[in-house]
């Protein structure tokens, strides 16, 4: 991975926390710093994601379904022998 090297400005306590943390996790503070904003990052994709594709299952889509999947799944198994 390509590293650029760029001058961020922490609180003192915030480096102090971060200096804790990162001592007992046997993590320098780069690498913790780089682990948290991936996460962070992983987080705003994902709610970015789940707003997108809100709305799309419905029930007019999927009549199937309108007394519930428990009872969906039940109707399909009905009959079948399960060993």
């Amino acid at each position: 991975m390509e590293r650029i090297i760029k001058t961020l400005r922490f609180p003192k306590k915030l480096i102090d926390e971060i200096d804790s943390i990162a001592a007992v996790k046997k993590m320098n503070f780069t690498e913790f710093v780089t682990s948290a904003v991936e996460a962070y990052l992983r987080e705003l994709k994902f709610t970015e994601v789940i707003s997108e594709s809100s709305g799309v299952w419905n029930s007019d889509k999927h009549s199937e379904l309108k007394d519930g999947v428990e009872q969906y799944i039940r109707k399909m198994r009905k009959g079948r022998k399960i060993y």
